[in-house]
């Protein structure tokens, strides 16, 4: 039985960028049907958990309205390095039932990091103090439980003045304080346009460029969708296609890392979106 995946192309270029993926889309017809979305209110006629791509959408206020009835686990975004590597922003609901429920048993944090590498929870007091203290208090039970895993955590203000982000790769935060600090990573890697966020809802998962509203990312009626290949790679994993994701994942990461100049032009290149999406179906090899 083939997964049903859905696609809301949303604003602006949006439609023109979901089109211009046709010949991609049509790579995993083997495994995939494609539906498009016209409203998300239709999610709640759809089997669970559903699979949603997500175009731009006319602005942040309407993101926010749009996403935040479906009561959000966790959105966790990738923003990727000049070189190979991404920086790793979880940011959690600050509910007591969504912070103990996601982070008790560590299903969430080792979902979304590496082990390897220390976790910060960088935390802003200011914003709800008695939700954040209650928040920390669960987030040092977890420290204190699992020595699999290295947790620090740190203040939003000290995180960003003394460039404490400048050792961290994955950071945990709310809501609120993830926006700010995937801008900052953003703006530090220049990947804006190839950042990617998976959002877990109640009842399925989206997943969108992190550039979300932009209209037209370049400013020439070009737009590079990387980012939005990425988001489908993110949605194939939670699908339970997780090596295929990982295959194509790397394919279009090498792709890009091996030929700068066979990009849009903000990324450096001189290919508009049809060009460079030809380029990408031709090197994906399943």
């Amino acid at each position: 039985m083939k997964t049903h995946i859905f696609l809301y192309p949303g604003e602006g270029i949006g439609p023109e960028l979901f089109e211009s993926l046709r010949a991609f889309f049509s790579l995993f017809n083997d495994k995939l049907e494609y539906h498009y979305l016209a409203s998300f209110q239709d999610l709640s006629s759809l089997n669970k958990p559903y699979y949603v791509l997500c175009g731009p959408f006319a602005s942040e206020q309407e993101q926010t309205d749009v996403l935040n009835p479906l009561h959000p686990l966790y959105a966790h975004t990738l923003v990727p390095h000049d070189k190979k590597g991404n920086a790793s922003i979880l940011a959690l609901p600050l509910t007591q039932k969504q912070t103990t429920g996601a982070l008790k048993d560590l299903s969430v944090i080792a979902a979304c990091f590496d082990p390897a590498h220390k976790v910060v929870m960088v935390q802003q007091y200011q914003e709800q103090p008695q939700i954040w203290e209650d928040a920390m208090k669960a987030w040092t039970k977890l420290a204190f439980s699992n020595h699999d895993w290295k947790f620090e955590d740190a203040n939003v203000l000290s995180f960003i003045k003394h460039s404490q982000y400048s050792k961290a790769n994955q950071v945990v935060s709310s809501m609120e304080g993830a926006n700010v600090l995937k801008a900052l990573y953003a703006s530090i890697y220049k990947s804006l346009n190839r950042a990617h966020t998976l959002i877990e809802v109640e009842d399925g998962y989206i997943t969108m460029p992190m550039h979300g509203h932009a209209p037209d990312i370049v400013g020439m009626g070009i737009a590079n969708p990387y980012a939005l290949l990425m988001a489908f790679c993110r949605l194939l994993t939670v699908a339970g296609y997780e090596e295929l994701a990982q295959q194509v994942e790397n394919q279009i990461e090498s792709a890009f890392y091996e030929n700068r100049d066979q990009t849009t032009p903000d990324q450096g290149g001189v290919l508009n979106t049809e060009k460079y999406m030809a380029m990408m179906v031709e090197c994906i090899n399943l």
